[in-house]
C-alpha cells in the first residue's frame, strides 16, 4: 500500500512539475521539447494513473469500454486533436487552451492504459501500423514543408521535429522488424 502511495504521489508531483511556469515555459519555447518530451512525459503520467487505479473503479469503466474501443476512440480523437500545428500554437499562445491541454493528454494516457489490454491481438497491430504510419506522415510533413506550420515555432525547429520523427518512426520500424524475424524483443509493445 505505501509503495502504491509513493507512486502517486511521484505522479501528482511530476504533473504539477511540468504545469508550473519554468519548465513548462522551458518545454514549449522549442517544437521538439513540446511534441516529444511535456505531451509524452503527460500521456505517461495518465498512463500511469490509469494501472493504479483500484478495482472499483476499473469495474465501473468497463461497461463503458468493452472491448477497449470506446477508450482508444478517445485516446485516438485526443492524439490526433493534439497533433494539429493550430493546437499546439494554441497551447502556446491561450491559456484555455494550455489547461485542456494538461487535462485531456493525461486522460488520454488514462483511456490508454484502460483500453489496450481489452483490445484484440490484431487491433492492437493495426493501431501499431496506424502510429508508425503517422510517426512517418507527420515527419516528412515537417520536414518537406517549405512554410512553418506553427506560427510559435522556426521552421527550423519544425524541420527538427520532422527528422526525429521519422528517426523515431525508422527506429520502430527496426524493432518490428527484428522481432518479426529473429524473435528478438528490444521494447515491449
Amino acid at each position: 500500500m505505501s509503495i502504491k502511495i509513493k507512486q502517486e504521489w511521484l505522479l501528482l508531483v511530476a504533473f504539477v512539475a511540468l504545469v508550473l511556469p519554468p519548465l513548462q515555459q522551458f518545454l514549449e519555447q522549442s517544437m521538439v521539447t513540446h511534441m516529444l518530451v511535456q505531451i509524452p512525459i503527460l500521456t505517461i503520467i495518465g498512463w500511469m494513473i490509469g494501472k493504479s487505479l483500484s478495482e472499483h473503479w476499473k469495474s465501473k469503466i468497463v461497461p463503458w469500454n468493452r472491448w477497449g474501443i470506446t477508450g482508444m476512440a478517445l485516446a485516438i480523437v485526443i492524439m490526433t486533436y493534439w497533433m494539429l500545428p493550430r493546437a499546439l500554437d494554441a497551447a502556446v499562445s491561450e491559456w484555455y487552451f494550455e489547461l485542456v491541454k494538461f487535462i485531456t493528454i493525461p486522460l488520454m494516457g488514462i483511456s490508454l492504459s484502460l483500453s489496450w489490454p481489452l483490445l484484440h491481438p490484431i487491433a492492437q497491430g493495426v493501431l501499431k501500423l496506424e502510429f508508425w504510419a503517422t510517426f512517418m506522415r507527420l515527419g516528412w510533413l515537417y520536414l518537406d514543408l517549405p512554410d512553418r506550420l506553427c506560427a510559435n515555432y522556426l521552421l527550423s525547429d519544425q524541420r527538427i521535429l520532422g527528422q526525429l520523427l521519422l528517426l523515431g518512426g525508422s527506429a520502430w520500424a527496426v524493432a518490428w522488424t527484428l522481432r518479426i524475424m529473429f524473435g528478438t524483443r528490444i521494447v515491449k509493445t
